[in-house]
């Protein structure tokens, strides 16, 4: 059974936010709020979890509204007490768009980065004064390293990764954790039309249940695929004259 007793999770009406939840709810999670704009994919998940005997609760929150975030998380924490915090929603460029343009920059950065750091911290120090917490973000292993027309994605998940560093130092003796979850490539909508290669894809429910199992752990990182994890650390510390030179390939091919 879960250690946790109630957790909210964004991004939650699909893909790998959608089978956290569900994952979570199957460990022993007694309460579970999801979070996500698209209400009707919430509520048939909410009724998933319910069959679980958990308790859920509907969210439909644009995460760019940073206030109402934090204003109904703060609010259900009254009544929940949050002890794990999943912040797991997330924007990729669309289509066609110009990847220079600040139109396609807004929306991944305000949700990917802005979004996450109001989940993350709105119910912090509530946490930190109830000595009992755990922050996950769900982060990329693009953040590793600069890649080309990839700005509006690379940026703020590297922002979330030197978020969670930052508080996981400022939290040290307080008894909340921090988990930064680093991925690869998730068979998710987000990555259905992309041309590009996906090496080592991983599906979305092998990722969640891989999670919820080392969560109670509490590690600083969890890298999933870990060869690619790898593959790409080294990649992203090689000098920036030999990145430029890959990505001058990239935009030649």
């Amino acid at each position: 059974m879960s250690s946790y007793r109630a957790a909210v999770v964004t991004g939650a009406s699909s893909g790998i936010g959608r089978a956290l939840a569900l994952q979570l709810a199957r460990s022993g999670v007694a309460a579970l709020v999801v979070v996500a704009r698209r209400r009707e994919l919430l509520d048939d998940l909410a009724r998933e979890i319910r069959a679980l005997e958990r308790r859920a609760y509907v969210e439909c929150i644009d995460l760019s509204d940073t206030e109402l975030t934090v204003a109904r998380l703060r609010a259900l924490d009254r009544e929940l007490r949050f002890d794990l915090v999943v912040s797991n929603a997330g924007l990729g460029a669309p289509s066609g768009a110009n990847p220079l343009a600040w139109e396609t920059l807004r929306g991944p950065f305000h949700v990917n980065f802005c979004g996450a750091a109001a989940t993350l911290t709105a119910v912090l120090p509530d946490m930190v004064e109830r000595r009992r917490g755990h922050l996950v973000g769900i982060g990329s292993l693009s953040a590793y390293g600069a890649l080309p027309n990839a700005a509006a994605y690379c940026t703020p998940k590297a922002g979330l990764g030197m978020l969670l560093d930052c508080l996981r130092m400022d939290l040290q003796g307080t008894d909340v954790h921090v988990t930064h979850v680093r991925l690869g490539f998730v068979r998710t909508a987000m990555v259905a039309h992309s041309t590009h290669p996906m090496p080592q894809m991983l599906e979305a429910e092998a990722v969640a249940q891989r999670i919820v199992e080392r969560l109670p752990r509490a590690p600083r990182e969890i890298v999933l695929p870990r060869a690619l994890g790898m593959a790409t650390r080294v990649a992203g510390a090689l000098p920036g004259s030999l990145r430029e030179l890959a990505a001058r390939f990239v935009r030649e091919r």
